[in-house]
């Protein structure tokens, strides 16, 4: 097949301008023959389609591995003869047009499988970088959310009694991480008194009136108090916003922010304050570490837990099931405290009692009284 000269224009990458030249196909190579110089031959193996290919429109070609050469026919005939001579310029072309398709696929993949791998499995590490004014940003919105108008417990004795079990436990903590705690009469829907305590991003800790009201004993307070410390030293706060603002990020890249619009929907404070099972064994361990450290018997953060699992039951033990289900598969969370703290009998059954209880007593019976009263 030969075309008219000046229906194919050939730019070898070298000269400053393209050349008219006649093109035929021979056996499986294109020959581009040029007045006063040597042809050139392309394998048609080689041959790379850039623009064209369809009845009717031009054709672009390049040789693979040669980024600086061109060849061009216009629309027609010529055009037309070069691809009905060589399909085999249009099948490469599909085979590297899928094969992009699948590397950007797999880069793509690749991309949100290692970050959500980094976000499911190192949160705790990329919270320490985590800016303090990000950090107290995002504290100040959930603490907002989770009191809202709230009226705060400050009552001068009672405030004082429940420093002094802070005090206590931080005794046995020996690095303890800076953390502020406060008690506010949370209630739903305005009448029934939350019972839960909270740690939220840059170790701002705070309990509710009703789970004052509801403990039996300044240990169970020192327990609480103890856990609750484990998850503001563990960066949990901080690891459940990488975790939960991170997979929003992701969500927003690869459906056009609509994922994100609907985690923040769905997951709300709660996403963030509610922490996995492995986070909340991590809090139990750190907690009887630094009671027992502290003199103080973790037995109260177990009787705490096992007291609330019988008043839900109604029943005066808490009985395993026949086929071992544990307690909270078996009843739903009868309190807010387990919705964001997930109990079961297993982790409540690892806490140890300390020999000998706790020494001296943490609260005098006044103290123990003003703290019961901190809202009055």
């Amino acid at each position: 097949m030969t075309t008219a000269a000046h229906n194919a224009e050939f730019f070898d990458g070298k000269s400053a301008m393209a050349r008219l030249v006649h093109v035929r196909v021979e056996h499986d190579a294109l020959v581009i023959a040029m007045n006063g110089a040597p042809s050139v031959q392309w394998p048609l193996r080689d041959i790379e389609l850039v623009s064209g290919g369809k009845p009717g429109q031009a054709l672009r070609l390049k040789l693979h591995g040669d980024h600086g050469s061109r060849l061009t026919l216009p629309e027609g005939d010529a055009a037309d003869a070069v691809i009905e001579a060589a399909p085999s310029i249009l099948r490469g072309h599909k085979r590297r047009f899928w094969k992009g398709v699948g590397i950007s696929v797999a880069v793509v993949l690749g991309i949100g499988v290692a970050g959500y791998a980094t976000l499911a499995v190192a949160p705790q590490a990329l919270a320490r970088f985590i800016p303090n004014k990000v950090v107290n940003s995002f504290a100040d919105g959930l603490e907002k959310s989770v009191i809202k108008s709230s009226k705060r417990c400050d009552a001068p004795a009672g405030q004082d009694a429940l420093n002094k079990i802070a005090r206590r436990i931080v005794s046995g903590a020996g690095d303890p991480p800076t953390f502020s705690l406060r008690v506010f009469d949370i209630r739903k829907g305005g009448t029934k008194k939350l019972v839960n305590a909270f740690a939220l991003p840059g170790g701002r800790m705070v309990f509710s009136a009703g789970l004052i009201e509801n403990v039996g004993s300044p240990d169970e307070i020192a327990g609480v108090l103890a856990h609750e410390l484990g998850h503001v030293a563990l960066r949990h706060p901080e690891a459940a916003i990488v975790r939960v603002y991170g997979l929003q990020m992701f969500l927003s890249l690869f459906t056009a922010g609509q994922g994100a619009e609907n985690l923040g929907n769905i997951a709300g404070v709660l996403a963030v304050l509610q922490y996995s099972r492995v986070a909340e064994e991590e809090a139990d361990a750190y907690a009887v570490q630094v009671m027992e450290k502290a003199n103080v018997d973790p037995k109260g953060l177990q009787t705490f837990f096992t007291r609330l699992l019988k008043k839900k039951l109604g029943t005066g033990s808490a009985k395993k099931t026949d086929d071992s289900t544990s307690l909270q598969k078996r009843i739903e969370p009868f309190t807010d405290l387990f919705s964001t703290h997930p109990g079961t009998d297993d982790r409540i059954a690892r806490i140890k009692p300390r020999p000998g209880g706790t020494q001296p007593a943490i609260l005098s019976d006044a103290e123990w009284r003003a703290l019961k009263a901190i809202c009055n």
